[in-house]
């Protein structure tokens, strides 16, 4: 019986299930280190009542903070959008990499968080606008 021979390629892709590490702790990892900590105490001493007040109530102060700057960030957005609609029709300059651009806004977009105007067919932040006339 013959064999065939075989290459010695080996390759490895990598599994897109790859977990990457959170560089922040949010609510829910907040939440989930609590619920640990209650199920690990020692029964025999347990965790002082206003303790666990405590920790709830900074648990009540974190979530609300998530939700104020959530709110926060669309009204930034709708702000944004508005100043930036106002602007339709409009002759601006924009200063952009050193190059300053002279044109009228064609078009506005809300792209994720990022509100951009478009003069000459290319998208400019706000912040790039140095004149309206």
């Amino acid at each position: 019986m013959e064999v065939s021979s075989t290459t010695n390629d080996y390759s490895y892709s990598k599994s897109s299930t790859q977990r990457e590490p959170v560089k922040t702790l949010d609510k829910d990892a907040f939440l989930q280190l609590f619920v640990t900590q209650l199920k690990n105490q020692d029964p025999s001493s347990p965790q002082d009542t206003s303790e666990f007040i405590a920790q709830m109530a900074q648990f009540t102060m974190l979530e609300q903070l998530t939700n104020m700057n959530e709110e926060i960030t669309q009204l930034r957005l709708s702000q944004e959008m508005s100043e930036a609609s106002a602007l339709i029709g409009r002759q601006v300059k924009i200063l952009s990499d050193g190059t300053e651009v002279s044109g009228q806004v064609e078009k506005v977009t809300l792209t994720g968080d990022v509100v951009q105007i478009y003069v000459n067919g290319t998208g400019y932040g706000l912040d790039k606008v140095t004149e309206v006339q």
